[in-house]
């Protein structure tokens, strides 16, 4: 570890141009678009968590309609984190909270339509095909895995007891403050990765375009859409399939928030791949 950490410092200060234009570039992305959007729904979002867990008649289809309301409207990580909650209250079971969470950690439809749709695509597809071929596949495998529940005859939900402290005593804003400190990090790190890829001569340009779109959303999709190696219905095919993914930023924000919940990150990030790989599929057999 000592000699790799070493490696690694020695590599980071010989590319140190590299490694303040990535930083540079990720810290004005949080400080310009995430923080003035996120934070505000994290705050709105763990006043309604706080409020339905402490309420009398919390029952788990309230939650689980909180939890993919917030996830679906207001994007990553609000529906982990409003899982996680829910999931660490005994609200809703660990077997229920890791079949919503793939679905219900996801892209914002601001986002959505905002940047992918208008910038990136310029509105060559239409929204409803858009949205269609990237939560077809989250759906038919919450179909697929609520089925084998039932065959399996577990339990999706149970009676928990609420562990009400857990809410109580946290402090909203504090909180919030701290993960949206910990969502630029993360951002701040996989630019700097994505800037490295991209003045790396290693790579040829298509393993480029893959590494950095699986890396950051943005920067990913945004380089995709000025590739000129790629036909369009390729390219579109590849900008929603890695915005289906998200990132390995999202990855790690999601990591963060899922802390103490009990949910599986490994089981998140497999049909996020796979969901990912069946939006490319579907793109392509539909267009």
């Amino acid at each position: 570890m000592i000699i790799f950490l070493t490696i690694l410092i020695t590599f980071l200060i010989a590319n140190n141009q590299v490694l303040i234009s990535g930083a540079s570039n990720g810290l004005m992305l949080w400080y310009n678009n995430i923080l003035p959007l996120l934070l505000p729904f994290m705050l709105i979002s763990g006043l309604l968590e706080k409020a339905i867990i402490n309420s009398n008649k919390v029952s788990s289809k309230k939650s689980v309609f909180t939890i993919l309301f917030l996830g679906l409207f207001c994007g990553y990580p609000i529906g982990a984190k409003t899982n996680a909650s829910f999931t660490r209250a005994n609200v809703i079971s660990n077997t229920l909270g890791n079949i919503l969470l793939p679905i219900c950690n996801n892209i914002s439809p601001m986002f959505f339509l905002g940047f992918v749709m208008n910038n990136i695509l310029k509105n060559s597809i239409s929204p409803i095909l858009a949205y269609a071929v990237i939560y077809l596949p989250y759906l038919i495998f919450l179909a697929l895995e609520l089925l084998l529940i039932n065959v399996n005859k577990k339990p999706v939900a149970d009676k928990p007891i609420y562990k009400k402290s857990t809410i109580e005593n946290k402090n909203i804003a504090e909180e919030s403050i701290m993960q949206i400190t910990m969502v630029g990090l993360y951002i701040m790190l996989c630019s700097i990765l994505t800037e490295f890829i991209l003045c790396s001569t290693w790579f040829s340009n298509q393993i480029k375009l893959l590494l950095v779109g699986a890396t950051e959303i943005t920067r990913g999709i945004t380089y995709i859409s000025q590739s000129y190696t790629l036909n369009t219905q390729i390219k579109t095919a590849l900008i929603l399939s890695f915005t289906s993914f998200g990132g390995i930023s999202s990855i790690m924000q999601t990591k963060n928030v899922l802390q103490g919940s009990g949910l599986s990150l490994i089981h998140y990030i497999c049909i996020k791949v796979l969901c990912a790989i069946s939006t490319f599929f579907l793109y392509i057999l539909l267009v």
